[in-house]
């Protein structure tokens, strides 16, 4: 190998080492490209999962607090009716009692 035909082969070396240095660059940034794209995606999904779980426990809790209202306010009523109830035979007892006592008296 004459000492031209050394140069010019290490000027292709050279050459061939740049454009896969060049080439290695562009597929880095590529797969950083496709993996930032990737990462968003996913935290995209992260993101709508999460609200989704957050509008289904607000559902639910909601629900749960009208049926806790609707209970109550059943609950109370029976309770309201029955001091009626108690109050309208006391009511009645203490009436017959009052008549006994200014008749009988």
């Amino acid at each position: 190998m004459s000492g031209i035909e050394a140069v010019r082969k290490i000027v292709e070396t050279e050459a061939q080492a740049k454009r896969i240095i060049e080439d290695a660059k562009l597929k880095a940034k590529e797969i950083l490209e496709s993996a930032s794209a990737e990462a968003q995606r996913v935290r995209q999904t992260a993101i709508s999962s999460a609200d989704q779980d957050k509008a289904r426990i607000l559902k639910e809790a909601r629900e749960k607090a009208e049926a806790d209202a609707r209970s109550s306010d059943e609950e109370t009523s029976s309770l309201l009716e029955n001091y009626k109830k108690l109050f309208e035979n006391r009511k009645e007892v203490a009436v017959k009692k009052a008549v006994e006592l200014i008749l009988g008296g």
